[in-house]
């Protein structure tokens, strides 16, 4: 099945790293492979297009590899500009790349070619370009499952639900960067716009999980953090995704079976 992270809104609500969170806990808690994507026009500078940073560099098996502060671990081979074919990054995760120069980014080509690469086990989470670009559009489009990740301030919540957009219908949604005492409480979105709580996710604001982003050791830091005492920051932050992945799981189960019935 395909799986779209997106959100209308740049910078603000986290898309990258919940792909990066909800694909490595999904492996890790249920043991299904996941293969991931991305439509950004420019595969070579992913969080660049994102959030900007420094660049470092690291010798690994006699080749350099250039990734961008904040890149996640699985992403920063693509730096060596020779991965340029489906990577395995473990046993349950690979990224597959969506080839193609800017015009053909843009239009939506590559996802065709991505979904020959998919084996029927697995599933694809898709990194998605924020906004309402046609290459995006498409993907959505084309996606069993959207998630949309939204910013936590309410009038940005507010603008999104009022826009009139088809999104509501096969959608997930998820509260990004969170933070108990600044942010719109998921209430507000059950409350005013009739959104199931079993469609609703958070992922708090960590520093700590954003500092492994930096580090490249996102895979490993969500790993051994899983039974991490649960009243730390980082249990909390860690508690409250895994219920976000259990939830987006059983929406996805729940639209595979709509979509047989279609």
């Amino acid at each position: 099945m395909k799986i779209a992270f997106w959100s209308y809104i740049r910078h603000q609500s986290g898309v990258t790293a919940g792909v990066v969170l909800m694909s490595v806990l999904w492996t890790e808690l249920f043991g299904e492979e996941i293969a991931v994507t991305s439509n950004h026009i420019c595969n070579n500078s992913l969080v660049r297009r994102l959030c900007g940073g420094s660049e470092y560099k690291e010798r690994r098996s006699g080749e350099v590899f250039s990734y961008e502060l904040g890149e996640p671990e699985y992403f920063r081979l693509l730096y060596a500009g020779v991965h340029k074919v489906p990577y395995k990054i473990n046993d349950s995760l690979r990224f597959v790349p969506m080839l193609g120069n800017e015009v053909e980014m843009f239009r939506g080509a590559g996802l065709c070619e991505v979904d020959k690469q998919i084996a029927e086990e697995e599933h694809l989470f898709i990194d998605t370009a924020c906004g309402c670009g046609y290459g995006s559009r498409k993907i959505l489009e084309e996606a069993e499952v959207r998630v949309v990740l939204l910013p936590s301030e309410r009038q940005y919540i507010d603008h999104f639900f009022q826009s009139g957009t088809e999104l509501l219908e096969r959608s997930f949604f998820i509260l990004g960067n969170y933070s108990f005492s600044q942010s719109c409480p998921p209430s507000y979105l059950i409350r005013k716009y009739k959104i199931p709580k079993e469609r609703i996710g958070i992922i708090l604001h960590d520093n700590e999980y954003e500092q492994a982003m930096k580090e490249g050791t996102t895979i490993s830091y969500i790993a051994g953090n899983l039974n991490r005492e649960k009243r730390t920051g980082t249990g909390r932050f860690t508690r409250y995704a895994v219920t976000t992945v259990e939830k987006l799981r059983a929406y996805t189960e729940q639209r595979r079976l709509d979509c047989c019935v279609e």
